[in-house]
């Protein structure tokens, strides 16, 4: 019990730490000043009371405590601005537990990242330039051939419907193809999907591109997580 304890305290904070990194992120990103983002930020802190009493509200109305539980009320497309891809897959994993069909295209090694963010049975792509290191039964796309991955994708999506779809490392994309190039791509993949019925989830780390580049790209987006 001490020992569960204890891992329930670790990975509440480890969440909290990453959400409050994350919206620092997102606010850094748009070109606010530094007066900008103090004012948000003592605005957050004034409120911080109001939500923890809420959640502790919906906690004892049987809530549901899971830390990647957050819905996606609408199906399309949505972008997530983090350092490194790691919140998408819990929302990712969310989807695919509901019963989506789920498809990872991992700039890391599919089975790593099956392992370390529990998915399950997902079908993957590796986006790497060495296909001959992928091993036995790992699909590979080169990344540098945005047409092949969004053949991929689209194949998939056609396959059923009600398909979730993340994609780690926009930002990498962008730099091996130009943006313009992966603006097609997104745009692309955001209408099969929302003609599929389904979801596509982007982890892009807004830092590491032109911020006129990433407002163009959520704008194509049904909203931010």
């Amino acid at each position: 019990m001490a020992n569960d304890r204890k891992r329930a305290t670790l990975e509440a904070l480890e969440a909290g730490m990453k959400f409050v990194w994350n919206e620092v992120i997102k606010m850094a990103s748009r070109g606010y000043s530094s007066t900008e983002l103090g004012v948000m930020a003592k605005t957050r802190l004034a409120t911080i009371h109001r939500d923890i009493e809420a959640e502790a509200a919906r906690l004892d109305e049987g809530g549901i405590t899971d830390s990647d539980s957050d819905e996606i009320a609408d199906r399309g497309a949505y972008i997530l601005n983090e350092e490194k891809a790691d919140a998408v897959y819990g929302h990712f994993r969310t989807l695919v537990k509901s019963g989506a069909r789920g498809l990872a295209i991992t700039r890391t090694h599919p089975a790593d990242v099956t392992k370390r963010f529990q998915l399950g049975k997902v079908e993957s792509i590796w986006l790497s330039r060495t296909p001959g290191k992928a091993g036995a039964g790992v699909a590979v796309a080169d990344p540098s051939n945005l047409v092949s991955v969004a053949g991929a994708v689209i194949a998939f999506l056609e396959a059923g419907g009600n398909a979730a779809v993340v994609l780690e490392g926009l930002e990498y994309l962008v730099s091996l193809n130009g943006f313009s190039s992966v603006l097609r791509f997104v745009q692309t993949l955001n209408e099969k999907v929302v003609v599929n019925d389904s979801y596509l989830l982007i982890s892009a780390n807004a830092g590491a591109m032109k911020e006129q580049e990433y407002n163009l790209l959520a704008k194509e987006m049904a909203g931010e997580l």
